[in-house]
């Protein structure tokens, strides 16, 4: 359905590299302990929430989405330059609830539920600013325990990134009120119908939906992937009078890519467990930043060999700010705290299960290319300058959007 809607580097010297590695990660930190003296929390979720508020014999609820998300709705597309103003939503009331009636259904026992809209409001966030869709489910004479829900918020014909959220906002059958951050069910593209308890979630469920979600995380988290990727590359080769040559046996190269993935697994599940129960938080802005400029930093190793022997440490520093990241996107899941060591650790089985997946497809080919001068010169080299690339245009992204001086600074320093 259409809507319409309103209007090498052989030739440098070991010293020249060394100097290089040092102003990186001098001038990285020092950008750093800048921005976290001056950050305010800001990130961008890409999520859509669907709250439920159950009693004996009604079933309400309201659909919260950012003004962002509705403006791609409207343009079909991801990419946008001004969002909608609140007045543009409220104008464009009727056809956002056509939007949101075809693409979440309901029903019970196979018989669907009509969805009625009847109110819309907007709330402020440090996210962004949010539109509320409340909504009533007709039809009901005495609630039931469970119902089917799909959900296709913004993932078929906008942006298959995007993520919804079912909870139970309130439930007078079981005095449950203000359950705003514990979380039903996760949707994501292909999802399709799944069944949502609006009493209690059986435990099950919360690990296997904790665990997809971790898998889901690292295979789009891509600063996550390329930092994988980066450490990989030089785990197929070794060190030999300071030069990269390729590795003897595949039981060398897999001692090293075992080290490596130990070493980063030890270290973010040690801070993503800090962080999950509020022991040690950190703003997220920081985090992702230190999580753009630890690509950088591993390429730029990689670029010096003799760097390498050291390079778990490293790992283990970065690892530690990736678990912070992986804590950013658990935290607003929510979870009953009762339960909430049940996410945290399907989460993370999740995430090592999605970390293994992409070892095991990039391992055996960078095994087997690892003695062609292409791998060395074009994948080793070149690739690991284009990471440094890509690395710190997410670091400026990720750190300036708000701060216009510091901004111009450092795109500066970078040029």
């Amino acid at each position: 359905m259409k809507y319409d809607f309103p209007e090498r580097t052989e030739s440098r010297s070991p010293i020249s590299f060394h100097s290089t590695f040092l102003a990186l990660v001098n001038w990285s930190w020092m950008w750093l302990l800048v921005v976290f003296a001056s950050m305010a929390h800001a990130h961008s979720f890409n999520e859509s929430y669907v709250y439920f508020d159950v009693t004996e014999d009604t079933l309400a609820g309201r659909i919260e989405v950012t003004l962002t998300d509705l403006t791609r709705i409207q343009q079909n597309s991801k990419d946008i330059e001004t969002s909608l103003s609140e007045d543009e939503v409220r104008a464009a009331a009727d056809e956002f609830y056509a939007y949101f009636q075809e693409r979440m259904q309901l029903s019970h026992e196979g018989q669907p539920y009509q969805i009625e809209f009847d109110d819309m409001t907007f709330f402020g966030t440090k996210v962004d600013k949010f539109a509320q869709f409340h909504f009533n489910v007709l039809g009901i004479e005495q609630t039931p325990t469970t119902i089917d829900m799909s959900y296709d918020g913004l993932f078929s014909d906008v942006d298959p990134t995007h993520r919804g959220y079912a909870l139970i906002g309130s439930n007078t059958r079981n005095d449950m009120d203000e359950n705003e951050r514990f979380i039903s069910l996760i949707f994501a593209p292909g999802d399709g119908v799944k069944s949502l308890y609006l009493n209690d979630e059986p435990t099950k469920d919360i690990a296997r939906t904790f665990f997809e979600h971790g898998v889901w995380h690292i295979w789009l988290g891509f600063d996550h992937v390329l930092f994988l990727l980066t450490l990989l590359l030089g785990a197929v080769m070794r060190i030999e009078n300071s030069h990269w040559v390729p590795s003897e046996s595949v039981r060398e190269s897999l001692k090293e890519t075992v080290k490596i993935v130990t070493v980063f697994t030890v270290a973010h599940t040690i801070t993503l467990c800090l962080a999950t129960f509020e022991v040690i938080t950190l703003p997220i802005t920081l985090v992702e930043a230190i999580i753009a400029i630890s690509i950088a930093v591993v390429a730029l190793g990689n670029l010096i060999p003799r760097f390498h022997a050291s390079s778990w440490k490293v790992v283990f520093l970065f690892g530690i700010f990736h678990g912070f990241g992986f804590a950013n996107v658990l935290e607003p899941l929510g979870l009953d705290p009762a339960r909430k060591a049940l996410g945290l650790a399907t989460f993370n089985i999740g995430v090592e299960v999605g970390q293994l997946a992409i070892v095991l497809v990039v391992f055996p080919i960078f095994f087997a290319l690892r003695r062609l001068t292409a791998y060395r010169v074009i994948g080793l080299q070149f690739g690991s300058v284009a990471l440094i690339a890509i690395a710190l245009f997410w670091f400026i992204e990720r750190t300036v959007g708000g701060f216009p001086g510091l901004g111009i600074a450092t795109a500066g320093l970078v040029n």
